[in-house]
């Protein structure tokens, strides 16, 4: 089938809108990109060396993983890369994966406004000790500010502000696009 990837802020619901996805794709799974930061940021903080090192073994392992399963799985990725030079090279391992496999890759970028993207980020259920989803808004403002998110351009990729948006009209939409793009 394919490989969907959803990148975007923190907060901007990423996570939702796949469940949502999830629910309108047969045989797809979903792979939070939360999943494979916390067994890592439960070992290593951020700023020591191990960190990002076995970041990239814990995704290589589940991009591998996906790669080698039955064809007629969807996978649905969710991530929150900016354009920056790890981020772009982090965005660019799941196209090559799906390349890999030999299935369409299709970008999905969500953004919303900021006062909305500052409300979600502190929703009630985000974040706290189960996981390591950005809370803060002094950093969540500097990434704002200073990051762009990864876009990868083409007919493949859909950009959506979801600020007035239900997730499941998000997904609605983004299905229909799928749909549409491999059906042509």
């Amino acid at each position: 089938m394919a490989f969907v990837y959803i990148n975007g802020y923190p907060g901007v619901g990423k996570l939702t809108v796949a469940k949502e996805l999830w629910r309108l794709i047969p045989s797809s799974k979903v792979v939070d990109n939360h999943s494979l930061i916390d067994p890592v940021a439960k070992k290593y903080e951020r700023w020591m060396p191990e960190y990002y090192p076995m970041r990239k073994e814990v995704r290589s392992s589940a991009l591998n993983e996906a790669i080698a399963s039955t064809p007629d799985v969807t996978y649905i990725f969710t991530d929150s890369q900016s354009s920056d030079e790890i981020g772009s090279v982090t965005a660019r391992e799941y196209e090559a994966s799906a390349k890999k496999r030999d299935c369409p890759f299709v970008s999905i970028i969500l953004s919303c406004h900021l006062e909305e993207n500052m409300r979600r980020l502190q929703a009630v259920g985000r974040g706290g000790s189960s996981n390591t989803k950005l809370t803060d808004l002094g950093i969540f403002r500097m990434v704002r500010e200073t990051e762009d998110i990864y876009h990868f351009g083409g007919p493949m990729e859909l950009d959506l502000d979801v600020t007035e948006h239900s997730a499941t009209a998000t997904a609605k939409k983004i299905h229909a696009f799928i749909r549409e793009r491999l059906s042509s």
